[in-house]
C-alpha cells in the first residue's frame, strides 16, 4: 500500500484528543508510534478514574494505533503501575493482552529501572516503570547497529582455535538489552520542563533509531511537552501526535521552535543550551521556565553522564545493598558504603580491613 503523505499532518502536534486525529488518519500510514500515556496514577495532569474504564479508553486508542500502523512498524508503550488503597497493578500485564487482541506481535519487555521511585513501607518500593515493544508482522525494521553500546570487555580476544588473537566480540559494542536506566527528567536535568513526567530524549533517540529509517514518520498520540517530536526533528524523521492540555502543547512547540520567546525564555535548560552554543549569544541574557538559579550554567560546566554510567552505578548500589544484607544474616561485618557522603566521592576508610572491603566489592 502506498501512502501519500502530502495528505498527512507531518511535523504537527493536534491540540485536542487523540482519538480525533487518529480516526482521521489512513491505514498503514506511520513506521511507529511510541508513547507514554497518561497511567491512572492521579498526577496533577489526569484525572484518577476507574482502572477498567481507563483500560477500555486505552483499548479504543490501540486499536486505532494499530490501525494506522505500517506492516513494518513497531508500537513502544510505556506504563508503570496502577496504586489504589495499598494494591499495586503493573499496568504492563494489563497492556499485554490488549495489545495482542490488536493483532500486534510481542517482541520485548524492557525494564525503564532507576535508583528513586515511588516509596512504600508495606510493599517493595517500586523502582522500575516497563516499555511494551509489539510489532505489526515479523518483517519489522530493527536497526541494531546504530544503538549498539561497548561491549563489557572490548579488548577480550580468542585464546586459542583459528581465530586466537581476534577480538571475540563485536568492536562495534553489543546490543543494550532490554534493561534501560536513562535518568529520569527530574530536578537538575536539563531537558525538565514544567511538565511532571517527561520521557528522557535519549531514550526516545534508541527507540526511534533501532526502528526507523531517516525519513520514516512517528506518530506520538500523547505528545505532552513534545520529547518524540524534538528527537524526530533531530534524527530527520516526520512526526504527527496529538495533545491535549493547552500548557504542554504550547512547551512542546517551543522546544521544536529553538529559539527564546518574547521575554527570553526557553522551555527548558537543554533548548536555551543549544541555543547559545548555535548562535553565540551570552547565556546570561536567557533564562528558561524551571530556573531556580540567578543564572542558567553552561554546558561546558554541567555533568551530563551517558545512560553506562547509570546503569553501573545502579550495579554497584544494588551489589551493595545484597552484600549488606547477606552480612546481616550472618552477623558478619557490613561493608561501608563508598558513596556514605553522598557526594559522589568514595568514603575513605578508617582501617585496612575496610579498604579490603571496597576493594573486593568495587573493583
Amino acid at each position: 500500500m502506498t501512502i501519500e503523505t502530502n495528505n498527512l499532518p507531518l511535523n504537527q502536534i493536534i491540540l485536542g484528543d487523540c482519538i480525533e486525529l487518529l480516526k482521521s488518519l489512513p491505514d498503514e500510514c506511520v513506521d511507529l508510534v511510541v508513547s507514554s500515556p497518561p497511567y491512572n496514577l492521579g498526577k496533577e495532569y489526569e484525572a484518577k478514574k476507574a482502572l477498567e474504564i481507563y483500560l477500555e479508553e486505552q483499548t479504543s486508542v490501540l486499536r486505532e494505533c494499530s490501525r494506522i500502523l505500517k506492516s513494518t512498524g513497531s508500537l513502544f508503550w510505556q506504563v508503570g503501575a496502577f496504586s489504589d488503597r495499598g494494591m499495586l497493578i503493573p499496568l504492563d500485564i494489563r497492556f499485554f493482552p490488549i495489545l495482542e487482541s490488536c493483532g500486534l506481535i510481542p517482541r520485548n519487555r524492557i525494564i525503564w529501572a532507576r535508583q528513586h521511585g515511588l516509596h512504600a513501607q508495606k510493599k517493595f518500593s517500586c523502582r522500575h516503570e516497563t516499555i511494551l515493544w509489539f510489532t505489526k508482522s515479523d518483517n519489522y525494521t530493527f536497526n541494531l547497529d546504530a544503538i549498539r553500546v561497548p561491549q563489557k570487555y572490548q579488548n577480550k580476544k580468542h585464546y586459542r582455535g583459528s581465530r586466537k588473537g581476534e577480538l571475540s566480540c563485536n568492536p562495534n559494542g553489543k546490543n543494550p538489552g532490554d534493561i534501560w536506566l536513562f535518568r529520569n527528567v527530574k530536578h537538575n536535568h536539563e531537558e525538565q520542563t514544567i511538565h511532571p513526567c517527561q520521557f528522557p530524549e535519549d531514550l526516545v533517540a534508541r527507540i526511534i533509531l533501532a526502528t526507523t529509517h531517516t525519513g520514516e514518520i512517528v506518530f506520538d498520540p500523547y505528545m505532552g511537552s513534545g520529547t518524540v517530536a524534538v528527537v524526530s526533528q533531530d534524527y530527520e524523521r516526520f512526526f504527527i501526535g496529538a495533545e491535549l492540555e493547552n500548557k504542554y502543547y504550547h512547551i512542546a512547540l517551543r522546544r521544536l521552535s529553538k529559539k527564546p520567546d518574547k521575554n527570553n525564555y526557553f522551555p527548558n535548560l537543554k533548548t536555551l543550551r543549544d541555543y547559545v552554543e548555535t548562535t553565540g549569544e551570552s547565556i546570561n541574557k536567557f533564562r528558561f521556565d524551571v530556573q531556580v538559579a540567578k543564572r542558567p550554567s553552561e554546558r561546558s560546566k554541567a555533568k551530563i553522564y551517558p545512560e553506562e554510567y547509570h546503569l553501573q552505578s545502579m550495579e554497584e548500589r544494588l551489589l551493595y545493598e545484597e552484600t549488606a544484607f547477606a552480612n546481616s544474616l550472618r552477623g558478619e561485618e557490613i561493608p561501608v558504603d563508598p558513596k556514605l557522603n553522598g557526594n559522589g566521592k568514595k568514603t575513605k576508610l578508617a582501617d585496612k580491613k575496610g579498604e579490603q572491603i571496597e576493594l573486593n566489592l568495587w573493583d
